[in-house]
């Protein structure tokens, strides 16, 4: 039990707390504007995936159903796709889209049961073959990713501190435990707005590298490591459509040995290959002294500090019978007591692989990699520039992110 003890320490890096008192021409792009909505309800569709058609470059919606994606005028790409969960897929000539306030509807499907050959009488043994064939569904070569990294500190409404950078990410072979991710920062911008009656300061630990753990497939111990998996429930909900591919929905809930806590949430297994398609789990929070313990590593001893609720979401996209990392987000709320005051906390993490190769992959030499023990705000500057990103895809921040940024200046330095 020390073991997975000490492994469940790395995934709460990504919310670790600390309390203190060269690449090609930008212009060679066209850039796309848009809100992705349900076709029925009319409502914003969250984090669905992006992508050009015939490369690796992609990107997200953010919270609001809102994205922005730069396409490459000499690609020869003629459609854009957009995927999500339970959704039919729809593809669309870049033709018919505008740089702004393109409207893309998706249709929501469901699975006839006759559809479906083999529905598994024993869930868990399911998740352990899903495991098993890791090594068959996932890259087995190193690939070189472009990613874009934000994380966000909120009191309550107000953001504290915001961070944003393009990384370039040595994505390590999957089944091996012994290849790690590397990252390298390219260039990065910050904004805070700390007012001098906030007392209490709190920094995330990690950044993008320790946002890379959130990829289960790579770190299956993180969720399933072999002396738990008798502690959890796992039961088969349903079945889902995912990029036009049927998948289980597995729902996973801790049971018993409440006195650590695990992860409650559901996988998503493509029915065919049984690879992961996507998971969204959160941490057992019913002991919360316990959670807190994982979560703050240094906290004034007037002050008490609690875990009210935590969100982790990773999704994957399928190449050539390969799937590959695309987004993965973590999100967490506290509540910090002192005396009669309380306050509360969320700061979130996420990060989305925009580009992909598997060619000329080499490893970083250690002065250019991000360790997990950094933090990240620090690595930044604020410089203030219009036209920030050029051509890297980014996630579209939230109107209050947007907001935030006009209000407390973004600036930015292009890291050497």
């Amino acid at each position: 039990m020390k073991h997975y003890k000490k492994i469940l320490e790395v995934i709460v890096l990504i919310i670790f707390i600390n309390i203190n008192a060269g690449f090609s021409q930008e212009n060679n792009f066209i850039s796309i504007k848009g809100k992705i909505l349900d076709k029925k309800t009319k409502q914003p569709i969250v984090f669905a995936t992006i992508t050009v058609e015939g490369t690796n470059s992609g990107t997200v919606s953010n919270t609001e159903g809102e994205f922005i994606i730069n396409v490459e005028k000499n690609t020869g790409s003629k459609k854009i796709y957009f995927k999500y969960i339970g959704y039919k897929n729809k593809y669309v000539d870049i033709s018919k889209l505008t740089s702004n306030e393109n409207i893309i509807y998706l249709k929501p499907t469901s699975v006839p049961i006759k559809e479906v050959i083999v529905r598994p009488n024993n869930p868990k043994e399911l998740v352990e073959k899903v495991i098993e064939k890791i090594p068959q569904n996932y890259s087995t070569t190193p690939n070189k990713m472009i990613a874009f990294y934000r994380e966000t500190v909120k009191k309550k409404k107000r953001y504290v501190s915001i961070v944003e950078a393009v990384v370039e990410v040595y994505k390590a072979k999957y089944g091996n435990t012994t290849d790690y991710d590397l990252v390298k920062l390219y260039k990065g911008r910050k904004s805070s707005n700390i007012k001098a009656k906030d007392t209490l300061i709190m920094k995330l630990k990690g950044g993008p590298k320790t946002a890379l753990l959130l990829d289960i497939a790579k770190n299956p111990r993180i969720l399933f490591y072999k002396e738990v998996m008798d502690d959890y429930k796992f039961e088969l909900e349903e079945i889902v459509n995912i990029n036009d591919k049927q998948n289980y929905v597995i729902k996973f809930e801790q049971i018993r040995n409440f006195d650590y806590p695990l992860f409650n949430g559901k996988l998503y297994v493509d029915i065919k290959s049984l690879a992961i398609s996507a998971a969204e789990y959160n941490l057992n929070l019913s002991d919360k002294a316990a959670a807190s313990r994982l979560f703050v590593k240094k906290k004034p001893l007037f002050m008490s500090i609690e875990p009210t609720a935590t969100k982790y979401i990773v999704k994957y996209t399928e190449d050539n019978g390969k799937y590959y990392l695309s987004y993965a987000r973590g999100e967490v709320t506290f509540k910090c007591k002192k005396r009669l005051f309380k306050s509360f906390y969320t700061v979130m993490t996420e990060i989305a692989i925009t580009d992909r190769t598997d060619k000329n992959v080499v490893k970083f030499n250690r002065k250019e990699r991000l360790h997990s023990g950094i933090v990240f705000e620090e690595k930044v500057q604020a410089v203030p520039d219009t036209n920030f990103w050029g051509k890297y895809n980014t996630i579209k921040p939230e109107e209050s992110i947007e907001n935030a940024i006009k209000k407390y200046g973004v600036k930015l330095k292009i890291q050497d």
